[in-house]
Formats: structure tokens, C-alpha cells, sequence
């Protein structure tokens, strides 16, 4: 079977094409099992996994936190410009975040419908907002995010709050504006990950380099960090709940897009409770 890099600029119309962006290998890994006839492909510099789920075509990558996410989108989009990458229908950039109101806890789910920065920005998501199944499942809501370009404190989080923000990433606002100025649809799905009371340390950063965790520099921040040791052992906790539910809605979200895997899918019995 023809990969979606074989086929043609004609056949652009029909194709079912959704890439998956994911900040870290962490979250990717959440849903990686789930693609069928998955294969490892690399294009011009950029490695990313290709398959089928739910009568899609999928691309999963790992674009990095931050100003990394931001440059490798960058890549992309001159890859799909210069047509060896074929055009998605849609990008869904997908992981964690952090919360910025006393109500939010770590595993709850909002699709970003604007972006709190130095202006407004809507995001469009009108295949989400036209159908209620995915906000009556008292799992989803829409959210403002704010992106940030460091760690998050407690301190930052809740002065977002004040402005208006359900929550904090490092990557939506950077990804949105490459995506928009190539006029490729996107949408963004974040898990709350750090609640308003906890902190991830900031250092810790410094162990991840193109999402993927670096195991030398975490060992050197656990032995001159030795106090941290338990807020990395809560960290463990929290993730592993994080990735539950983010598996939990995307599975429900690409099922519930195509109306005869929606038409399935809703006969199914949905427990949002992990």
C-alpha cells in the first residue's frame, strides 16, 4: 500500500490526513500503540511515525518544548510548501499543561479555543464546537491558554488566571501562528498535568532536548537536587494520570471526527472516570 508520501497532488482532496504534534516523547507515547501498520519515516532531517487509526491517515511527531517546537513546525511547513510532506487536513497539537485556576487538577482536559498573549488569538476548532458529544461527557471543556516560554510557577500560573487563562504550555501560540500563515486547519488538546499548587523545577528543562528526556543530566539534577527527589516522584505520579486521560480523548476526539466511526463509537459504553 502507498504511503501518504507516494501519492500524488491529485489525490490531495480525498486524502484523510491528520498529523499529531506532541511536545515530548512522553505524550506521544500515550497514544503510539494505538496506530496500526505504523512504520518509522524520516524526510529531509525530520523522523516521525506513520500508520492508520479509525479510517485515517496518521503522522505522529515529536516537535520539542518551546522555541524548538516553533523551529521544527517551521521545517514542516516548508516541507509541506515544498510538497515532500503532503498537506494534512488537520494538525492537532496534543499534551500537557499546566493549570492556572484553584478548580483545575492534574488529568483535566480542555480543547484551546483562544490564546491569551499579546492579543487574542481564536483558534479554530468549528468541528469540535458544532457537535456537543465531546463537551457531554463532563470530561472536555474549551479553555484560554497562555503560552510562556519557561517553566511555569505557581506564582505565573495564577497571575494567568487572573487574566483569564485555564491554563499554560510552552508551544500553542508559537505552533498556531506557523500553521496559520500556511492555512492549515488546527486544533489543541491539553491535559492539565501541574495543578495552581504544584511546581515543576525549573531545571528540570534543562534534561530535555527535543522532547525526549536526556538520563545524564536528570542523574546530575537528582544528586545536586536531592530535596526535588520526592516533587519527581509526585511529577511520576501526576504524568502517568496525564497520559491516561490524554489517551482516554484523543481516542474519543479521532473516533467521534469521521461520522461512520462516530456512529460506532456512540454505541459504545464511555466511562471518562479513570
Amino acid at each position: 500500500m502507498a504511503t501518504f508520501l507516494d501519492i500524488n497532488q491529485a489525490d490531495a482532496s480525498e486524502l484523510k490526513l491528520i498529523w499529531l504534534l506532541f511536545p515530548t516523547w512522553a505524550e506521544e507515547l500515550s497514544f503510539l500503540h494505538r496506530i496500526q501498520s505504523k512504520k518509522h519515516n524520516r524526510v529531509s532531517g525530520v523522523s516521525f511515525i506513520e500508520g492508520n487509526y479509525a479510517g485515517f491517515r496518521i503522522c505522529s511527531f515529536v516537535v520539542g518544548v518551546g522555541s524548538e517546537a516553533r523551529q521544527c513546525c517551521l521545517h514542516l511547513s516548508e516541507l509541506i510548501l515544498e510538497k515532500k510532506l503532503a498537506r494534512p487536513d488537520l494538525v492537532l497539537l496534543a499534551g500537557f499543561a499546566g493549570g492556572c485556576k484553584k478548580d483545575s487538577k492534574t488529568g483535566d482536559i480542555f480543547f484551546v479555543n483562544r490564546i491569551l498573549h499579546d492579543h487574542p488569538t481564536r483558534v479554530e476548532i468549528e468541528t469540535i464546537s458544532h457537535d456537543p458529544f465531546f463537551l457531554n461527557q463532563n470530561l472536555i471543556r474549551f479553555g484560554v491558554g497562555a503560552t510562556v516560554d519557561r517553566v511555569a510557577t505557581p506564582g505565573i500560573k495564577h497571575g494567568l488566571g487572573l487574566k483569564g487563562a485555564d491554563l499554560v504550555e510552552m508551544e500553542l501560540k508559537l505552533v498556531h501562528d506557523v500553521f496559520s500563515n500556511i492555512c492549515v486547519p488546527m486544533q489543541c488538546l491539553r491535559v492539565i498535568l501541574d495543578d495552581l499548587g504544584f511546581t515543576i523545577p525549573d531545571k528540570l528543562g534543562a534534561c530535555v532536548e527535543k522532547g525526549r528526556l536526556l538520563l545524564l543530566p536528570l542523574v546530575f539534577f537528582v544528586f545536586f537536587n536531592p530535596t526535588s527527589v520526592w516533587k519527581l516522584f509526585l511529577l511520576g505520579l501526576k504524568t502517568s494520570l496525564a497520559k491516561k486521560k490524554l489517551l482516554l480523548v484523543l481516542d474519543m476526539l479521532i473516533n467521534g471526527l469521521d461520522p461512520k466511526n462516530r456512529k460506532n463509537y456512540e454505541k459504545t459504553n464511555f466511562d471518562p472516570h479513570i
